[in-house]
């Protein structure tokens, strides 16, 4: 990888520690430590002290991986680029279909998103009507009464990797025959 050393530190090859590797880099320590750990970046070399030195080298393959995440691949998928170009195999050819693939799923994502604004149109166009059974209802009739949305994956809610995670199910919605991606158990 060809240097864009900006740092003194950097531009005379000596490197930088850990807190001055993560404010050039704009991530945490913890970040960096955890690359090393996953083996995304190689083990660092020590100071005398033991205190990690962040090479120009390793300063570069952060940003990169910085920027693969950007583009939305995972850290497995950014190691399986890495091990690649260690091998001296270009991933190049991996990376493009690996992005043609993000972009039929971002179109695919769009394409639900498109049909969830046109339900909750419709249900804003209800709301009037189904607020009128407001006496009935236990906390807000809008939400009791709506009927079921077909785009159940936009709505589920984002739960923390340190939680349950979604697990894959085809399950049909009867309002517009659409199959639902995700379930969380």
């Amino acid at each position: 990888m060809k240097s864009k050393a900006t740092k003194p530190e950097l531009q005379a090859g000596r490197g930088m520690l850990a807190g001055e590797a993560a404010k050039e880099l704009g991530v945490g320590i913890q970040t960096l430590h955890f690359y090393e750990g996953q083996g995304l970046i190689p083990r660092l070399p020590r100071t005398a002290s033991g205190y990690r030195h962040y090479t120009p080298e390793i300063i570069e393959r952060v940003r990169f991986i910085r920027k693969a995440q950007a583009l939305g691949f995972s850290l497995d998928e950014i190691k399986e680029i890495l091990g690649l170009a260690k091998r001296g195999t270009s991933p190049c050819g991996r990376v493009q279909a690996a992005l043609a693939e993000k972009l039929r799923e971002v179109d695919r994502r769009l394409e639900e998103l498109r049909g969830f604004r046109a339900e909750l149109a419709t249900l804003i166009g209800q709301a009037a009507e189904l607020s009128k059974h407001g006496g009935k209802a236990q906390v807000c009739s809008i939400v009791e009464e709506a009927p079921p949305l077909s785009v159940t994956s936009i709505t589920k809610p984002t739960l923390s990797r340190h939680r349950q995670r979604e697990k894959p199910v085809a399950t049909q919605s009867a309002s517009a025959g659409r199959t639902a991606k995700y379930s969380v158990n």
